[in-house]
């Protein structure tokens, strides 16, 4: 069976195209333009399946509740999360294709900060939220960039509840190799989300060539899957005195081009991936690398 590729990164396009993106740290990075500039959003989409996804996902990543608080005039998070998919919905419809629609259930505070999250009741209700959102109007569930077994199983079981195929997607990214930001092991991570039934867990946003290290751990699972960043790990100097997970991997990072990061790709396949795509600094290019590699299995 050949894998289901997955879109590109959605912050790296809009700033390939000059939009506005801010801090997702501090602001509500590219839930901005899903705001202001929908339509370029939609654009993405279009591109993305017309390099070969067979899966785009919602744009509603940074729209949580948690991160919309620091932009009060911003539309609440369900009605972005509604946004979101009319546009994956419409992009589908212009193109006259069959790919499918995966409804993003994203962290609800800052990317790799486990520490930030919320109770397990409120986490409950914004994946519940979105659930509700996206029951029977996407194809999958996909939980992205879980950095704590704490959040990514209730997000996973939560989404069990609104659709029967979900994915479950673990980062690694920082300096402790096959550990989430949480500093719990990937390979605890993924025997908890085996008790969850559900469809494929992956990993993504990180190395390339970190991503490659995970593939031994994903042996007991049903089916893997990788959406890594264009790039690969390069010691520096700074490595010793940075302790947050984003800013270890910002620091120690060599960019690699789309060509480049097709050599993991095949390596992934090789390994019998079930989804493969990109996150950080892929593109639509990334895209038309995978897609040609897919074709020849």
């Amino acid at each position: 069976m050949k894998p289901y590729i997955l879109d590109s990164a959605l912050g790296t396009e809009l700033e390939n195209r000059g939009e506005y993106l801010p801090s997702f740290k501090t602001s509500i990075w590219s839930a901005y333009s899903l705001i202001h500039n929908p339509k370029v959003i939609k654009q993405i989409h279009i591109e993305n399946i017309e390099a070969g996804a067979d899966v785009i996902t919602t744009a509603n990543y940074q729209a949580t509740p948690e991160l919309l608080k620091r932009e009060p005039s911003a539309p609440s998070y369900d009605d972005l999360a509604k946004r979101a998919l009319e546009l994956c919905q419409e992009a589908v419809s212009v193109t006259n294709s069959n790919t499918k629609i995966a409804g993003c259930y994203p962290p609800i505070h800052v990317t790799f900060r486990p520490d930030l999250s919320s109770k397990e009741k409120t986490l409950r209700k914004f994946y519940s939220t979105l659930g509700s959102i996206y029951k029977d109007n996407v194809d999958i569930i996909i939980c992205e960039t879980m950095a704590s077994i704490y959040e990514g199983i209730i997000a996973g079981s939560v989404a069990n509840e609104y659709s029967d195929r979900v994915w479950l997607s673990w980062t690694t990214r920082g300096n402790k190799l096959n550990r989430l930001p949480s500093t719990e092991l990937l390979e605890e991570a993924l025997m908890k989300g085996n008790t969850l039934d559900i469809e494929c867990q992956l990993v993504n946003c990180v190395h390339a060539d970190t991503a490659s290290l995970a593939i031994k751990k994903f042996k007991d699972v049903n089916n893997f899957g990788i959406y890594a960043n264009s790039s690969v790990y390069r010691k520096n100097e700074l490595e010793g005195f940075v302790s947050d997970a984003d800013e270890w991997h910002y620091h120690n990072h060599k960019p690699i081009d789309h060509i480049e990061y097709t050599n993991f790709v095949q390596e992934w396949i090789d390994n019998g991936a079930y989804v493969i795509g990109g996150c950080c600094r892929t593109t639509t290019k990334h895209i038309e690398e995978i897609k040609k590699l897919v074709d020849k299995i």
